[in-house]
């Protein structure tokens, strides 16, 4: 029997290499032996803690705001038409867009709040449901019905408690000459450590896989895929990458100027003018990164945020 805290691509051994600690709970981050993939032990994906909306991303969501992101429109710059299941497709912004373009789209995903808001803007094949069957490694039943040219998976295989059966349970809902294609974060993005420093969204329970471009090829072959290709998503907003840096290099000043603003006892009670005031106070915090959000975009392409694959 595999042991519970062995490397969850190829079984091998992991060396411990950081510790989380979150409302009582602990987990430990190993790095294979083998594989070099990064993990988190123990691994429990809970539904709930989405539809909670511990995270910003998701509070958003829930609010009805819509996203569509870099990562997407990559895609959509590269694929044809064609029959395609959005695994993780929260609001449905990207499935509304892809539809738009000729697709005929689907979507899960574990939070139901978001299918609910996703379902309101006119999608009806969308549905709160995993991917697989955890005990069997099987397809959810009520995905078995048809194939697809594409799966897309943006920002979800690194939530996975079992990343290997989520590929090969993408990899069955595949049409011949089918490609899954989706994105994870960089491990190796630049001010990575900084950034976790200051926001809990890269740890458990939320992450539970911390992949570079060589270790998600990695997990892709193990997965079954062939014919495999990894990108960095292009930052083709500078704006909220210069927000990105801005927080990375000066976070720590600039959220307690926010908390400041926010007890201005003249603003109490007029959220229209808090909300102007921060909106001023963001552009100008974070317009004097665009010089540097363009010369790294340029210069160090490898080291954005985001990772992009295709595989078939």
């Amino acid at each position: 029997m595999t042991p519970s805290d062995a490397c969850p691509v190829c079984a091998s051994a992991g060396l411990p290499i950081a510790i989380h600690e979150r409302d009582g709970e602990r987990w430990t981050c190993l790095s294979c032996r083998e594989c070099a993939c990064q993990y988190w032990y123990p691994r429990t994906v809970r539904a709930e803690f989405y539809a909670d909306a511990h995270e910003d991303t998701y509070e958003r969501r829930h609010s009805g705001e819509r996203f569509l992101r870099p990562r997407h429109r990559l895609f959509l710059s590269r694929a044809k038409p064609g029959r395609l299941l959005d695994i993780g497709c929260g609001e449905g912004a990207f499935i509304i867009e892809a539809q738009d373009r000729g697709f005929e789209v689907a979507g899960i995903d574990l939070d139901a709040r978001s299918i609910e808001i996703a379902a309101s803007r006119g999608l009806a094949r969308v549905r709160s449901t995993p991917l697989f069957e955890t005990s069997t490694g099987e397809v959810e039943p009520s995905l078995r019905e048809g194939r697809f040219e594409w799966v897309t998976a943006f920002e979800v295989l690194e939530h996975q408690a079992h990343p290997i059966e989520f590929l090969r349970a993408a990899r069955a809902l595949l049409a011949p000459r089918g490609s899954l294609c989706g994105s994870v974060p960089n491990r190796d993005r630049l001010f990575v450590e900084r950034q976790r420093r200051m926001s809990s969204g890269d740890f458990p329970p939320h992450h539970f896989l911390w992949f570079s471009a060589e270790t998600l090829q990695h997990t892709l072959r193990v997965a079954g895929f062939t014919e495999i290709r990894v990108l960095p998503v292009p930052e083709d907003e500078l704006m909220p990458y210069a927000a990105y840096l801005e927080d990375a290099i000066l976070g720590a000043i600039t959220r307690s100027a926010k908390r400041t603003i926010r007890s201005i006892p003249k603003l109490e009670g007029s959220a229209q003018n808090r909300r102007r005031l921060m909106g001023v106070a963001r552009t100008a915090k974070n317009l004097p990164f665009v010089p540097l959000a363009f010369a790294i975009r340029t210069a160090l392409p490898n080291r954005m945020r985001s990772l992009y694959f295709e595989a078939r």
